[in-house]
């Protein structure tokens, strides 16, 4: 199951990708080869060592990638084909521009006032100006969006992360992570609304919206799903933490960033 968070890019498969796969498949691994673009930067042992649980975690992301085939995947395929391109891109921008106030909240609690300005700034700023955010006028005023967590919170007070852990139908985490699942919806505003049906409404239509955002990006991924997918999440996390160098991945797809749509 693809992890429904920020998206994952990867350079081109190899011509001897498909002979790895198959020495693997007939080795007995149904998962395939193990190579990925984040193995090649010399991360394979690293983010090995965060998987001690490789084993148990494997049969979730198993079950996971079953539900995705059978129910998340065709329900994002049915949500694109009667979605306008326009209109997609608009509700991506208005759960973007809830997001902000989550990001926000927690650059306070990481004492990062720049960025904690940013995000609050955007959330203003998209909400008046940009139509409850349906519009992204913060990014033509330089404020640009970034994202970060709870979990990442937590981790740049020091608390430590904990063996990687695959959630069912959530995806890739870890166990700081997912500790963090529940108290992470108080800093959503759609958990406080008091209708349940537009509560539940708005909340499906987000994971609806968000799947539907990955189908293009699922192409990019190479070798072994589990092992991509994995390694893209902890490396992500990393560089969020501070503890990477670059970032691995960007922060936002860049065609969700414009108007064009209307």
């Amino acid at each position: 199951m693809i992890a429904l968070s920020q998206p994952v890019f990867a350079q081109p498969v190899p011509e001897t990708a498909g002979e790895t796969r198959e020495a693997a498949i007939q080795s007995g691994d149904d998962w395939g080869s193990a190579s990925t673009p984040f193995d090649q930067a010399g991360g394979a042992g690293r983010f090995a060592e965060m998987d001690p649980w490789q084993g148990f975690n494997r049969k979730i992301f198993g079950f996971n990638e079953f539900v995705d085939r059978y129910a998340l995947k065709p329900a994002a395929k049915g949500y694109r084909w009667v979605t306008p391109e326009w209109l997609d891109n608009t509700v991506t921008r208005f759960f973007s521009n809830l997001g902000d106030i989550g990001d926000g909240l927690n650059y306070i609690f990481q004492w990062r006032w720049g960025e904690a300005g940013n995000s609050l700034g955007r959330f203003g700023i998209n909400t008046t100006l940009g139509v409850a955010g349906l519009f992204d006028v913060a990014s033509d005023v330089d404020l640009r969006n970034t994202d970060t967590s709870l979990d990442v919170t937590l981790g740049r007070w020091g608390v430590p992360r904990g063996p990687y852990l695959v959630v069912p139908i959530l995806g890739p985490s870890s166990v700081r992570d997912a500790t963090t699942i529940y108290p992470s919806s108080y800093l959503w505003p759609v958990s406080y609304l008091e209708d349940d049906l537009a509560r539940y409404s708005l909340a499906a239509l987000y994971g609806v919206d968000l799947r539907a955002d990955l189908l293009d990006l699922e192409r990019n991924i190479v070798g072994d799903r589990y092992t991509f997918i994995r390694n893209a999440y902890l490396q992500r996390r990393l560089m969020q933490e501070g503890k990477d160098e670059e970032p691995a991945l960007p922060d936002e797809d860049p065609e969700l960033e414009s108007d064009d749509g209307w």
